[in-house]
């Protein structure tokens, strides 16, 4: 059977299409599980390349007059790197409840407690898997990826060839976005911080008052105790918290690369 092709110039907008699509979709979560073979990641993305095509063929064929079909790989090269650009941004998003994570598993007294996860090639504790599972869950449940879609949709329009120069004129964003990041993963680790801190205030207080007591064995099983029910009791407002911080990062993530 031979193949030919009817249009070089629409196979090369098709592969730009596909280009920045499948650099997004390798680090969302769940695709960027270990687990999920890469013949399944390569055809999802062909799909939705497929499917988005009609809309962006335009686009992408004037980019390619602009250059020239031989300086293609100029192209090819723009959209994978804005594709893992965009894509790492939604990353670091979901990043954030694992950061938490991680803060909640060195306060509580789980620090010890890890193991190598061969899905995600890293080593995780019970309050990250745990966390990132459920947002994902959340987000998945609610439709919160569809604006996700359609902002890499609107990127193609918004941050192209002809605009590329626009993630270099505002590195604010980039700045504010990860120190943002970092200070919502702060406060919602805050409620068990503040109550570790108290505790290791009391545990001080006793060791000098009943130098006898093992207060290191003690305070371990306290601390361990005492932060699973306080995360008990302070879940559901946790989750609800974390999903809102979702939808604002996602929602700054979405005005930048559509506007």
């Amino acid at each position: 059977m031979n193949v030919t092709l009817v249009d070089e110039t629409v196979f090369m907008a098709f592969w730009l299409c596909f280009s920045r699509w499948i650099a997004v979709l390798y680090q969302l979560p769940i695709f960027d599980n270990v687990a999920v073979p890469n013949l399944v990641k390569v055809l999802t993305s062909f799909l939705i390349s497929f499917a988005f095509f009609p809309s962006l063929q335009g686009t992408l064929l004037a980019e390619i007059n602009l250059v020239g079909v031989d300086n293609i790989w100029i192209l090819v090269m723009f959209h994978t790197c804005t594709g893992l650009i965009i894509g790492f941004l939604v990353k670091c998003i979901m990043s954030l409840f694992v950061a938490t994570g991680s803060i909640l598993t060195q306060q509580i007294g789980y620090a010890s407690v890890s193991y190598f996860d061969p899905t995600q090639g890293q080593q995780v504790g019970p309050f990250e898997r745990l966390l990132e599972w459920t947002i994902l869950i959340l987000v998945l449940s609610s439709g919160a990826l569809l604006p996700m879609f359609k902002g890499v949709f609107e990127s193609f329009f918004s941050v192209n060839f002809m605009n590329a120069d626009k993630m270099l004129k505002t590195p604010e964003y980039f700045v504010l976005f990860f120190k943002s990041a970092f200070s919502a993963s702060v406060l919602l680790a805050g409620p068990l911080i503040f109550a570790n801190l108290l505790m290791n205030l009391v545990f001080g207080i006793v060791a000098r008052s009943i130098p006898q007591m093992n207060v290191l064995m003690v305070s371990f099983v306290v601390n361990i105790g005492f932060g699973l029910l306080l995360f008990l009791g302070i879940a559901e407002e946790f989750f609800q918290v974390s999903f809102d911080l979702y939808l604002e990062k996602l929602g700054q993530w979405f005005q930048f690369f559509t506007n």
